[in-house]
């Protein structure tokens, strides 16, 4: 009989601390996201979503034709193969800048009277989605590089006489990318 009573102790015991550790318990979940590209080449993923920081500009250095700090950055395609396509091409487009040609991405926020220039190779590019910034380039096996310039000046003047009016504030602009293959 106490062999029995020790039994059934030790069983409630077992029970109840199984019950204390499920109440500390936590679920949680892992999500895998991806895409499957049927391409010669995948952006890096560093490059398919970069921020630029242009910091604090002087509002002087504009208004006197100057510019911001130039800000580099890259767009690298990785593991390209030449089997299905040797070259590549890059298209930006954005909201413009009126007045520039499609060459300045408009400032969204409180400051105006400038926009953003991208240059590659010393060239500004356009933001009008049809105008390759990288014409078609011979590819290399593996990691391809492009490399572009990006900087704050002022909006060209839009008439005779008139000049455009800069005001202090914060400011963002995206522009968008299509890599495309031949």
């Amino acid at each position: 009989m106490k062999l029995s009573k020790i039994t059934l102790a030790s069983l409630i015991s077992v029970i109840l601390s199984a019950s204390a550790y499920a109440a500390d318990s936590h679920n949680g979940s892992v999500t895998f996201k991806g895409k499957i590209i049927d391409t010669p080449c995948s952006v890096s993923q560093d490059d398919l979503h970069q921020t630029i920081e242009f910091g604090e500009i002087s509002k002087t250095v504009l208004e006197n034709g100057g510019t911001s700090e130039i800000k580099p950055f890259d767009i690298t395609l990785k593991d390209c193969s030449l089997d299905t396509a040797t070259s590549a091409k890059i298209v930006f487009s954005g909201g413009v800048a009126s007045g520039t040609n499609n060459e300045l991405l408009a400032l969204n926020g409180s400051a105006t009277g400038a926009g953003i220039a991208v240059e590659r190779v010393g060239e500004k590019i356009k933001f009008d989605g049809t105008t390759p910034a990288v014409p078609a380039t011979p590819l290399a096996n593996g990691d391809n590089i492009f490399s572009f310039t990006s900087y704050v000046a002022k909006l060209p003047t839009p008439q005779e006489g008139e000049s455009p009016v800069i005001t202090t504030g914060s400011f963002a602009s995206t522009a968008n990318f299509v890599v495309s293959y031949q």
